[in-house]
């Protein structure tokens, strides 16, 4: 696949590194029962992986704009 349509991934502990949270917290995210965090495994691997496009998406889902706020 060329670069257009390419998925892009991350791992957790990367992932964890740029939003300042604990990889606890995300795995926490990801095994939620509503809309968790989309965390991907390939067999053997160590870490999870999001594909950054999914984490956009939910992202969009699960945050608000700082003048949404209550």
């Amino acid at each position: 696949m060329g670069k257009e349509g390419a998925m892009v991934m991350t791992t957790v502990p990367d992932l964890a590194k740029e939003w300042h949270k604990s990889t606890d917290t995300l795995y926490a995210l990801a095994a939620r029962e509503d809309d968790p965090l989309p965390v991907r495994y390939l067999e053997g691997d160590r870490y999870g992986g999001v594909l950054v496009s999914e984490f956009e998406q939910w992202l969009r889902r699960n945050t608000r704009l700082f003048t949404e706020r209550k």
